[in-house]
């Protein structure tokens, strides 16, 4: 928690939590990564934003944020984020639908 003091900047709103996609539906059961980010936003308030960095298809990016969304709202209906001053936010990130496929496989 001591080093969570250190960041003074006043610009600093955002916590972002990198995730891949098995960590998605692991992290719902992580109660006390989520205990841990409760005490933490007492320190310092931030908005929490979860991304999943993923090379995969628009579709399937579409329906994995989907989920993060449903884990996100699991978790805040269970009350585990209680002292955060908004909703976290899920994004999705990676590379556009065009440059996933192989070269010539159209």
């Amino acid at each position: 928690m001591e080093v969570f003091l250190t960041i003074t900047s006043p610009v600093f709103s955002e916590l972002v939590i990198v995730l891949e996609l098995d960590d998605i539906m692991d992290i719902r059961s992580d109660v006390a990564f989520f205990e841990t980010l409760d005490r933490m936003n007492e320190v310092r308030p931030f908005t929490l934003v979860f991304l999943a960095k993923l090379e995969e298809s628009f579709c399937r990016r579409t329906a994995i944020h989907k989920r993060l969304e449903n884990v996100i709202s699991f978790v805040t209906a269970r009350g585990l984020l209680s002292s955060l001053n908004s909703r976290p936010v899920a994004r999705i990130t990676g590379l556009p639908e065009w440059e996933i496929w192989p070269s010539g496989f159209i």
